[in-house]
């Protein structure tokens, strides 16, 4: 399987597949914890690491910072790892009997709003990005704003109808590169913003959560900036229910 692996990583690394497709799980669906996976094989915890870092660089699960591990759309399907080709938003829509539907409400050019975002996206404070708006929706319902921030110098002209189809379809188009990885943050959050409450159907001080995310193309460039705000209660994320 892999250069290297020893023979207790590699029962972790069966261990975890296995009980993906057992229990049927999902892309962006949660896997055990490390701890209930050591205890379960009786492999310490140590061990149980090093295997996730070898499914990790395989792209099979992805980690999220203080959530833990989930399944990644890699491994469950044969779109050679295309992100687009399995989403977790698409899989959650079929789930629970929707059709997930991207609506783009605006699209404008702006300079990049702060030097973290800057730094995140390899470009300069001075240089501008393509903000769009973008309504994540089960069929009419809303569960998801995207703020989306994409680099003006790799993107000189925007289809949106492309963006409301497959936005990393668009990306691998435009780029001729693979959209490889994607780091992400999860931060639970109260609304104030109308906006946001308007276009989600929420009210002030409704409990969401607000995913941060940079995205990766095969080479190593950052393309995108992604700052989503999630209806949980309509878009069920599994990280939201464990603590690690």
């Amino acid at each position: 399987m892999v250069d290297g692996i020893t023979e207790k990583q590699k029962e972790v690394v069966d261990y975890i597949l296995r009980k993906i497709k057992e229990d049927g799980l999902l892309p962006g669906d949660k896997i055990d914890t490390e701890i209930a996976i050591a205890k379960n094989i009786g492999i310490t915890r140590a061990t149980v690491r090093e295997a996730t870092r070898i499914l990790i660089e395989q792209q099979r699960v992805y980690r999220v910072k203080g959530s833990g591990l989930f399944v990644s759309s890699i491994g469950k399907s044969n779109h050679s790892g295309r992100f687009h080709a399995l989403s977790p938003f698409d899989y959650q829509a079929q789930k629970q009997g929707y059709k997930g539907v991207r609506k783009v409400i605006s699209v404008s050019v702006m300079k990049v709003p702060s030097p973290d975002m800057a730094q995140a996206l390899r470009i300069k404070n001075s240089d501008q990005v393509y903000k769009i708006l973008r309504l994540m929706c089960f069929d009419d319902i809303p569960v998801a704003l995207e703020h989306v921030h994409l680099p003006v110098t790799m993107f000189n002209s925007m289809e949106l109808s492309k963006l409301e189809t497959s936005k990393y379809a668009y990306i691998e188009q435009i780029t001729a590169k693979k959209v490889q990885r994607r780091d992400q943050n999860l931060t639970a959050i109260n609304l104030t913003d109308p906006e946001v409450m308007s276009l989600l159907n929420l009210t002030e001080n409704d409990a969401v959560m607000e995913l941060y995310e940079t995205v990766y193309l095969d080479d190593g460039t950052p393309c995108e900036v992604n700052i989503a705000i999630i209806n949980t209660r309509l878009f069920p994320l599994r990280q939201n229910t464990e603590r690690p």
